[in-house]
């Protein structure tokens, strides 16, 4: 059951780094900026520098995830109920990722440990007061994002449209490598507590409830780079060439906006997507510039499937962990 667990949780980083990601680089490969393997590489070093960062500066995202469910318990129970959550969000972002569609393993990680909690000790075991910070962080990011993107290329866009195509693709990549390191701040303090959830369940001692561990945020963020270097143009397809079409100058606005978006959401300690963020911001920019460069269609299929996230993840967390208990 060890090897299963380590094994699920290392799977669930890897598979964010490959179709969560990948989200921050999308409209600077789209448009030509950088070429999709430079983009991979500077994602990998900014997640690192942005988990570190956060990390140090207190984790407070850390601190909301923790708060959401029990795992503390030791022996079979505990890894159950921890390999139904991992594997769970593994499962469901691996059927995402096959039609192309991007999905938050922020949000199906927080739904895979609300489906495992239930399963585990039933409603008692889950703190409903919890929650509202994931309510509030979900609605806040696709709207903080929208409209961050409308209104900064509302007012940007001119000066932009009139800068040089270098100097724009110098912004482009500053709001990327920005984007990139705030995925790494918001994910990298995620699956730092779910290592230490791991560590303190095979210990057999309590969760640390002060800031996550700087080591287990690098090997986390080493994971992440890892699966975005080994995939991640399918997620880009979706979102920065057949969801929008997007100029240099639509690219670099929108990596600005679901930057700044991010930052002050995560100061807030609210756990939120980048793939709803920074998403949200392509589509606040398109729709600043023309209704028709927004593919509405392509917008809904992808907020379809957000808004199935949380209950599918969360009834394969509860299955598979009530399958794991049986057969432990």
């Amino acid at each position: 059951m060890r090897l299963l667990l380590f094994f699920s949780v290392l799977a669930l980083i890897f598979v964010n780094g490959w179709t969560d990601a990948p989200n921050a680089i999308a409209g600077v490969v789209a448009t030509g900026s950088m070429p999709y393997r430079a983009a991979a590489w500077m994602a990998g070093a900014c997640n690192l520098a942005g988990a570190l960062l956060f990390c140090l500066l207190g984790g407070q995202v850390a601190r909301t995830i923790l708060n959401l469910a029990a795992f503390s318990q030791s022996g079979k129970s505990g890894f159950c109920a921890l390999a139904g959550c991992f594997l769970s969000v593994v499962l469901f972002a691996a059927a995402a990722w096959f039609w192309g569609i991007p999905t938050s393993e922020s949000h199906g990680l927080m739904a895979g440990m609300l489906g495992s909690s239930l399963a585990l000790n039933g409603e008692s075991a889950v703190r409903w007061q919890d929650w509202q910070p994931v309510l509030a962080g979900l609605f806040l990011s696709i709207g903080l994002g929208f409209l961050l993107g409308w209104s900064g290329y509302r007012l940007a866009g001119p000066v932009l449209r009139r800068l040089g195509e270098k100097r724009l693709s110098g912004w482009q990549k500053i709001g990327a490598a920005a984007c990139a390191a705030m995925h790494g701040g918001q994910d990298g303090q995620k699956f730092a507590v779910m290592l230490g959830l791991v560590w303190s369940i095979t210990a057999k001692v309590p969760p640390s409830a002060s800031r996550p561990d700087p080591i287990a945020a690098a090997l986390c963020a080493a994971a992440m780079g890892l699966g975005t270097l080994c995939g991640g143009r399918r997620i880009i397809q979706k979102t920065a060439v057949e969801m929008v079409q997007i100029d240099k100058s639509q690219g670099a606005a929108a990596d600005l906006a679901s930057a700044g978006a991010l930052l002050v959401l995560s100061f807030m300690g609210l756990p939120v997507s980048t793939t709803h963020t920074k998403t949200a911001a392509l589509a606040g920019c398109s729709a600043a510039r023309s209704s028709t460069s927004l593919r509405l269609p392509i917008a809904g299929q992808m907020l379809t499937a957000w808004l199935l996230t949380f209950p599918l993840c969360g009834l394969l967390a509860w299955l598979l962990t009530r399958l794991f208990l049986a057969l432990a």
